[in-house]
């Protein structure tokens, strides 16, 4: 069984670990086969080997000790999406491997695919957040309102961006670590107001609208410290005529919005080599 899964940005603005948007490309191809020894073969980006640590073997086990089942299996990953990118390269991964399992079993049951592909995610950022998994697997743009039960709304907006990413690497878990347990009310609310009003702009296909509710309050200004360079490609891909920018799940990837994207991205690569990335 072979399966293709792309790459995601999550939280999307104010959506921290709620929004996720599925894109087109670029994506990690993964097959897999049953057989009497474990065994993981990767190509592209470099990833572990070892079956207990690869993000997508990890899944594919967890989805046979789910199901009781007793089996070797020969994995093939094409790593098309680069780790520690902001794209959502461990969530493709990991759904990667719980899918291409789980459809070689006729298995059907997405709770049950999402359950063990939240494992994946586990040894990558140590916190099983399906924010990446759930747009890979459902596709458009997803709000999670429950991993159990599993409830997510789907939409699927006509909404054209562009995505720059530096040659640095940025930890999920790093990035998730220097998350404050609490935040100030007004920023709650601020978050609040800002993905309440988002989705209503998705609705109506105001790209526009969109790109103007970006802002976060909650996760962006905490990371700061491994992103210096956010403000300054922020402000040029604005002052090339991008409606609103953002950060790509925990960076350094970053997305904007807008109607001349080639000169857009243009203006953002600038920025970024002018910090030396």
């Amino acid at each position: 069984m072979k399966v293709s899964v792309p790459a995601t940005i999550a939280n999307f603005g104010p959506g921290f670990d709620v929004f996720g948007l599925c894109l087109e490309k670029p994506r990690d191809v993964i097959e897999v086969e049953l057989s009497g020894e474990i065994r993981v073969e990767v190509k592209a980006y470099s990833v572990p080997e070892e079956p207990e640590k690869n993000i997508a073997s990890v899944s594919a086990l967890s989805l046979l000790k789910i199901l009781g089942i007793e089996s070797g299996f020969k994995m093939k990953i094409k790593k098309g999406i680069r780790p520690g990118s902001g794209l959502g390269s461990s969530g493709a991964s990991a759904l990667g491997g719980a899918l291409a399992m789980a459809k070689l079993l006729d298995i059907d049951d997405r709770e049950l695919i999402i359950k063990a592909a939240l494992e994946g995610e586990r040894i990558a950022s140590g916190e099983a957040h399906g924010d990446n998994i759930i747009p890979a697997l459902f596709g458009g743009f997803t709000i999670l309102k429950s991993l159990s039960p599993l409830e997510v709304f789907k939409m699927s907006p006509k909404l054209k961006l562009v995505v720059v990413l530096p040659d640095v690497e940025i930890s999920t878990r790093r990035a998730r670590q220097v998350l404050p347990k609490y935040v100030p009310l007004s920023d709650a609310v601020r978050n609040i107001a800002l993905a309440s009003s988002l989705v209503l702009a998705l609705k109506e296909n105001d790209v526009k609208g969109v790109g103007q509710l970006l802002d976060d309050h909650l996760a962006i200004p905490y990371r700061k410290p491994l992103i210096p360079w956010f403000d300054k490609v922020r402000k040029a891909a604005l002052e090339g005529g991008a409606y609103g920018v953002s950060l790509s799940g925990s960076g350094p990837a970053m997305f904007a919005i807008g109607e001349n994207l080639k000169d857009i991205g243009k203006a953002m690569v600038e920025a970024f080599e002018e910090e030396g990335d």
